[in-house]
């Protein structure tokens, strides 16, 4: 059994490389309790990249450790160890994290793209969704929860298995998606069954809407919202600051699931099933707050590119798609309706882009200034009209699909 010591900054990393048997655990605790006279540190860290196999006494000396140390956690441990943790019930007293399998993702194939990452297809029986923001790495293993309740709840998901290293930094989590392809991409390739995947699309967010849930990971959507509010404030004047938090006022509570960032392509088709995928937003809300996600792709896109990697549609699918999914959701099929509801919902599309003007993307960042002056000469000068719309909306939701 090896043992190595380094200090990074206040926390003393531990680095154990061999089994920690009988023998070994009695040295690991001397050359430890030394280590830790030599070394001031507020923190302890153990690196279990190295460990094989521990042994009984291997997990008293763990335990001293965790009873001693204030801040103290192991990290990178195999899953043959980890097993022992959970078995034993350490891990539900110690913070101990699995070692990430590692996924190439230059061998996978990407199948959608988002403001903080990107979707790969990693096998015919796997999809990763990665993160490309370390600030967002805490979430994975939200979102992971979020995927396992929904699916205890019987919402249609994917089956949910790790969290993964992307390389470079990125991490991701790990679905099971056997032989499937997303709904944007069904849609493109079969326009001719639009009206029936349309039908099975609502159909797949009525149920999701039906759904309630009081389990804490799922936060509040109006919540997620007034943060967006405050970031994107930021950027604007006081005033317009003010005309924005009018568009929060008119967003409701509620406790029925909403998916948040419910577009086509975070729907699969697995065996004729759609699933839903990407759960890192799932929240309890309005179904209004699924509308707004789904009004920036329902409305298009400034080129085929850049809807093609969000939606997995041309922009003259989605027109087709934007006439279905109106009339099969607000159950209209009067032209004139169809028409009002397809303005009020690129009312919704301005919502969403001018809130997330505050989110630290790269995409974002790029795109800033040109959204600060879109909100200018459209978004703020049409706000209550835009107020009455969101209103108008959540009162028709609410008549189409009561509690």
């Amino acid at each position: 059994m090896n043992f190595n010591y380094k200090l990074e900054g206040d926390t003393l990393v531990v680095s154990l490389e061999g089994r920690l048997d009988t023998e070994a655990a009695t040295k690991f605790e001397t050359e430890l309790a030394e280590a830790c006279k030599a070394h001031a540190h507020g923190a302890m860290t153990i690196d279990a990249t190295g460990l094989e196999y521990i042994a009984s006494s291997g997990l008293r000396t763990i335990l001293k450790l965790a009873k001693t140390e204030k801040n103290f956690k192991i990290e990178n441990v195999s899953s043959a160890v980890y097993n022992v943790f959970e078995m034993t019930g350490f891990s539900r007293i110690i913070n101990i994290s699995k070692a990430l399998r590692k996924i190439d993702l230059e061998k996978c194939e990407r199948i959608g793209a988002g403001g903080n990452g990107a979707v790969y297809r990693v096998s015919e029986d796997e999809i990763v969704k990665v993160n490309y923001n370390p600030d967002t790495y805490e979430g994975l293993d939200k979102e992971l929860t979020k995927a396992k309740e929904a699916f205890l709840l019987g919402i249609p998901t994917a089956i949910s298995f790790d969290t993964v290293d992307c390389g470079d930094g990125k991490r991701g989590v790990v679905y099971e998606i056997i032989k499937s392809r997303t709904l944007g991409e069904t849609m493109q390739a079969e326009p001719e069954r639009m009206e029936e995947l349309t039908e099975q699309y609502v159909a797949q967010l009525n149920h999701l809407h039906s759904t309630r849930s009081n389990h804490p990971v799922f936060g509040s959507a109006k919540a997620a919202y007034a943060k967006q509010v405050a970031d994107a404030s930021k950027y604007f004047t006081e005033e317009e600051g003010e005309q924005l938090k009018l568009i929060l006022e008119a967003l409701p509570e509620g406790d029925r699931l909403v998916h948040c960032d419910a577009h086509p392509k975070n729907l699969m088709i697995q065996n004729g099933e759609m699933l839903w995928i990407d759960m890192e937003g799932m929240s309890v809300g309005h179904p209004i707050y699924d509308l707004i996600s789904i009004a920036v792709i329902i409305n298009g896109m400034r080129t085929d590119e850049m809807i093609l990697g969000i939606a997995g549609m041309t922009n003259a699918t989605v027109a087709i798609m934007k006439e279905h999914f109106i009339r099969k959701y607000f159950k209209t099929d009067d032209p004139a309706m169809v028409a009002q509801y397809g303005k009020m919902l690129d009312a919704l599309r301005l919502i969403r882009t001018v809130f997330a003007i505050g989110f630290t993307s790269k995409n974002t960042e790029k795109f800033r200034p040109a959204i600060i002056e879109m909100s200018r000469q459209v978004f703020f000068p049409n706000i209550q009209n835009i107020v009455a719309g969101v209103k108008f909306l959540v009162n028709t939701v609410n008549t189409l699909y009561p509690a």
